[in-house]
């Protein structure tokens, strides 16, 4: 490939959070003919009231500044990606990605609505400290229904019950790419047959499925409960700090080995159940719109 112009995101993986959007785009990375942004959330489209916006590092910077999030390009790379989950709710990324050099797709995976409530829930109350420690999950979805917590600021812990709406979303979405840059997946698919998945993706994105017959798919950045919260307070205020890279990933490795563990998988089925009632009608204009099975999801 050729720099400076060439040097931006083929495809977008654009959402939604908490939808196996990392582990995809970790798979899609390992691929010889792939290239990954460093870091795999760039937020460079984050809009300017975000809570992951970057002063320094944003689209009113100049492309340029993406472009260093990609070098160098190995010579052997036909795609790039960025993987942003939160782009499908940021304006800023709808206004300038479509319009963008290289014309880029963007891949959108989509979660349960309850269960991705549920799991930003347990992420930002756990992984990250915006929703207090010792919130239940039904406080926290009377607080976001009633505005009465700000939840550190954060956006996406607020927002969740509309941000999982996602047949509004992606409207906004194919009107500016068209039918033919977007792909919208589920994460049940993935968790089904996450070969067959990559296949198809892989396929769609113009690279050699065939890397995928003998990958070993590995999950990432799955919520967690940790053991120790002032460790784990420690482990939020200096983890943004430190470099990235191999050293980076080993400590972090060694981290949650020691101070966390998986979180319960039991929740009330009354709360799961209206919540999945309360979807239904949305849910089914988006299995129409983009020819979705959501049959699991009722």
């Amino acid at each position: 490939m050729t720099e400076p112009l060439d040097a931006l995101p083929s495809l977008f993986i654009a959402g939604a959070p908490k939808s196996g959007t990392s582990s995809v785009f970790r798979w899609f990375a390992d691929h010889p003919q792939a290239h990954g942004s460093t870091p795999k959330e760039t937020c460079f489209f984050a809009d300017p009231d975000s809570h992951v916006f970057q002063p320094a590092f944003n689209v009113a910077t100049g492309l340029d500044a993406l472009r260093t999030a990609f070098r160098p390009v190995p010579p052997e790379a036909r795609l790039l990606l960025e993987g942003t989950a939160s782009n499908i709710y940021s304006r800023t990324a709808l206004h300038w990605i479509p319009d963008l050099p290289t014309r880029p797709r963007c891949l959108f995976i989509l979660r349960e609505p309850a269960a991705q409530i549920l799991s930003t829930y347990t992420y930002f109350r756990n992984n990250w400290s915006a929703v207090p420690a010792g919130m239940t999950f039904e406080a926290y979805l009377k607080a976001i229904q009633s505005r009465s917590h700000d939840l550190g600021g954060n956006e996406l812990a607020r927002d969740a019950l509309q941000n999982a709406r996602y047949v509004d979303w992606l409207g906004k979405w194919r009107d500016r790419l068209g039918r033919d840059r977007m792909k919208v997946c589920t994460f049940d698919a993935l968790r089904r047959d996450s070969r067959a998945f990559m296949a198809d993706l892989a396929i769609w994105a113009g690279i050699d499925p065939a890397f995928y017959d003998s990958y070993a798919f590995e999950a990432e950045n799955e919520s967690y409960v940790p053991v120790n919260r002032s460790l784990q307070r420690l482990n939020i205020a200096l983890r943004d700090r430190l470099p990235k890279g191999r050293v980076y990933d080993v400590t972090r490795r060694l981290y949650r080995s020691l101070n966390t563990r998986a979180p319960s998988r039991t929740t009330d089925a009354d709360i799961m159940a209206r919540i999945r009632a309360e979807f239904a009608p949305a849910n089914r204009q988006l299995a129409e719109a983009y020819g979705l099975d959501l049959s699991s999801w009722a």
